[in-house]
This record gives structure tokens, sequence and C-alpha cells, in this order.
């Protein structure tokens, strides 16, 4: 079982790691998810926030949303839509990854 983070856009996103060797997986989890997907690495907290809000400031426009998903791959594909919360990138702080890193499987959508 593995766990990974997908930040999914409706955009190209430059800077980021494509997400390749788990897109089947997540696939085909269906979950309804935007069609850009990238793997984010958030396992140094402060640094990979840092970068991961310095990417999506320098190629998103205002207003616009992005999905970040957290999601364990056990091979359940018949497994519960992760639940779904909603903030700013502004407000997107270390307290809330700390709540987005404890919460087992989530998607927060930002909005930049």
């Amino acid at each position: 079982m593995s766990r990974v983070y997908v930040l999914a856009s409706d955009n190209l996103l430059t800077g980021l790691q494509e997400l390749n060797y788990y897109r089947q997986v997540v696939d085909e989890l269906g979950y309804p998810m935007r069609p850009f997907r990238y793997e984010v690495s958030l396992e140094n907290k402060e640094k990979d926030l840092e970068n991961l809000r310095s990417c999506l400031e320098e190629n998103c426009t205002k207003g616009e949303v992005l999905e970040l998903w957290s999601i364990w791959l056990s091979g359940d594909v018949n497994k519960k839509r992760p639940p779904r919360f909603q903030g700013r990138l502004a407000d997107f702080d270390m307290e809330a990854l700390e709540q987005f890193l404890s919460a087992g499987e989530i998607c927060f959508d930002i909005t930049i």
C-alpha cells in the first residue's frame, strides 16, 4: 500500500513532475479529478510547502482552482471517495498542511 500526493489542474503547470508511475492506479479509482495530474512530495514539509506555493503562484491565475489529493493506493477500486475541503492558497500554511497530512485520504480544493 502506497500513499501518493497528487496535484490536479485544468492547465499544464511547469516545474512539477507529471504523475506517471501511479497514473493508472489513480485513474482506476475513478475519482473526479482535473485532467493534468502531478505527483508532489510533502515529506520535507516546510520546504516542500514553500516550493509548492511558489510554483502555484508562478503558474496559476487568480481565481483558478486546483485539487491537492492525498490518496492511499491499496488496490481497492470500490472504496469511498475522500472528503473534499476548500480553501485559498493564501491560507494553505504549515498548520493547514499538517491537517492535510494527518487526514489520511482527502482532497483539498485550492483557490489561487
